[in-house]
């Protein structure tokens, strides 16, 4: 009988233990990203160097879109006080011909070289000036 009670013990404590709880199967646990905007999302320190106006520094904000999963949003894109939109591919980014706000228009490509730095490659125009840059992204 003593054998008996301990073996139905045992059996009730394997029981128990296979239905604990897996952090895997719990739907509140965080999940992993795949997300390959993540890379890009951070303040950037910029040089850039434009055909007309010289060389030049300033802050980028760079945030994910919130309306298209493929894009980001570059604020204070050439130090304009305006954003821009770009998609990424893998390490590309692409800046599509768009307007900058009222000042002008842009359309650019841009490579992740590194874990801390973008080379970028864009024109602008605002009102009858049109401007090549190329530009070294530096994360923060």
């Amino acid at each position: 009988m003593k054998k008996l009670f301990y073996l139905t013990g045992l059996v009730g404590a394997l029981f128990v233990s296979s239905c604990a709880s897996d952090k895997k199967d719990d739907p509140n646990a965080p999940q992993p990203t795949t997300d390959v905007r993540d890379k890009f999302v951070a303040y950037w320190n910029v040089n850039e160097n434009s055909a007309t106006a010289g060389t030049n520094t300033y802050t980028v904000n760079i945030i994910k879109s919130t309306t298209n999963s493929g894009e980001i949003l570059l604020n204070n894109f050439s130090g304009l006080s305006v954003s821009a939109r770009a998609s990424v591919n893998n390490n590309v980014l692409t800046i599509p011909y768009q307007t900058l706000g009222s000042i002008g228009f842009t359309k650019g490509t841009g490579t992740l070289t590194s874990a801390t730095n973008i080379s970028m490659n864009y024109t602008t125009t605002i009102s009858t000036s049109r401007d090549s840059c190329t530009a070294i992204y530096t994360k923060q």
